[in-house]
C-alpha cells in the first residue's frame, strides 16, 4: 500500500533491483487500510482481487558516447533518459539528461589525457533500471571490471532543491575520493552548501543501484525528489521547509516551469569541472 503522506496516497509503482518471485500488487492507501482493518476481525475476510493487467515488449535504447579509446580504468557519467507515464519529466530526469550532455559537450574541445570517461543515457530506468542493467549485463566481463567509479545524475533541477551528493558505499577511496573532493571544491568556491550522505540500500531507484549490485563504487547528484524539506535544510539551502522539495514529482506537473534553472546551472557546473579535472590529469 502507498505510505499515505501527502501526495502519496494513490496507486504507486515501484522499481525492482531484480525480478521478484512473488507476484506483487500496488494499492491505494485507502485499500491498504481496509484490508488491515479486515484482517483484525475475529474470522478474518476473504479478498478477492480481479487485476487487469498489459504484458507485452517494448523496444527502447541506450546512447552512449565516447570521445577516445577507453583503455584501462575509466569512469560513466550517465542519467536516464525516461519518465513515468503520469508526467513529461522535465526535473525526472530531462534535468540530469541535460547536465550530462552539456557537461559532455563542454569537454569535447578539451585533449584528453587523464582517466577516459563514458557518457551514458538510459533507457527505461522508470521500468525497473532497465537501460544500465541491460549495458552491465551485455558488456565483457573484462571491460566491466575496469569501470572505476559511475556518476549518476538524477532529478538536478527541483524547484525547493537541496544539494546532495550521495553514495553507494562508505568506502570513499580511490575515484570515489578524488570525484568528491572535486565536487565539493567546485560548489565550495561559489560558497554553495551540499549534503554528503550514503545510501546503504542496493534497492533504491535510480540507475547507480545496477552499478553497486555489480560491486562498482557510484556517486549521485540529487537535489531532491518528493520528500519534504525539513528546517535544517531549509536553513541550508534556502526554499520553503515543511513543503516538498519538488511538489510534481511523478506528476502531469513536472514541466519546463518545474525545474530550478539556478540549481541545474549549479550541477552542470560542478559536475563539468569536476569532469574536466578527470579528464586532464
Amino acid at each position: 500500500m502507498n505510505q499515505g503522506t501527502e501526495g502519496q496516497t494513490g496507486i504507486f509503482a515501484g522499481s525492482l533491483a531484480a525480478v521478484a518471485r512473488i507476484p506483487v500488487l500496488g494499492v491505494p492507501t485507502e485499500v491498504g487500510l481496509r484490508l488491515a482493518a479486515a484482517a483484525q476481525k475475529a474470522n478474518g475476510t476473504e479478498v478477492h482481487l480481479k487485476i487487469e493487467a498489459e504484458n507485452g515488449i517494448r523496444l527502447t535504447h541506450n546512447v552512449i558516447a565516447e570521445q577516445d579509446t577507453m583503455s584501462g580504468s575509466f569512469v560513466v557519467v550517465g542519467a536516464h533518459l525516461d519518465s513515468v507515464s503520469e508526467g513529461p519529466g522535465m526535473n525526472d530526469n530531462a534535468s540530469g539528461s541535460a547536465a550530462v550532455l552539456e557537461a559532455a559537450l563542454r569537454l569535447v574541445g578539451e585533449p584528453a589525457t587523464g582517466i577516459p570517461i563514458r557518457f551514458a543515457f538510459w533507457g527505461a530506468e522508470e521500468r525497473g533500471l532497465l537501460g544500465s542493467r541491460h549495458h552491465l549485463s551485455t558488456i565483457p566481463e573484462e571491460e566491466r571490471r575496469r569501470i572505476g567509479l559511475y556518476i549518476n545524475l538524477d532529478m538536478v533541477g527541483s524547484p525547493n532543491f537541496a544539494r546532495f551528493i550521495q553514495y553507494t558505499s562508505e568506502n570513499s577511496s580511490g575515484l570515489v575520493a578524488r570525484i568528491a573532493a572535486s565536487l565539493n571544491h567546485a560548489f565550495a568556491q561559489h560558497r554553495l552548501p551540499v549534503e554528503e550522505r550514503t545510501r546503504r540500500s542496493r534497492g533504491f531507484g535510480s540507475d547507480d543501484a545496477s552499478f553497486a549490485t555489480k560491486g562498482i563504487p557510484a556517486i549521485s547528484l540529487f537535489t531532491g525528489a518528493g520528500g519534504v524539506k525539513n528546517k535544517a535544510q531549509a536553513q541550508q539551502f534556502g526554499g520553503s521547509a515543511g513543503q516538498p522539495v519538488d511538489p510534481c514529482y511523478h506528476k502531469a506537473c513536472d514541466i519546463v516551469a518545474n525545474i530550478s534553472e539556478q540549481v541545474l546551472k549549479q550541477i552542470t557546473d560542478a559536475l563539468t569541472d569536476a569532469l574536466n579535472e578527470l579528464a586532464s590529469h
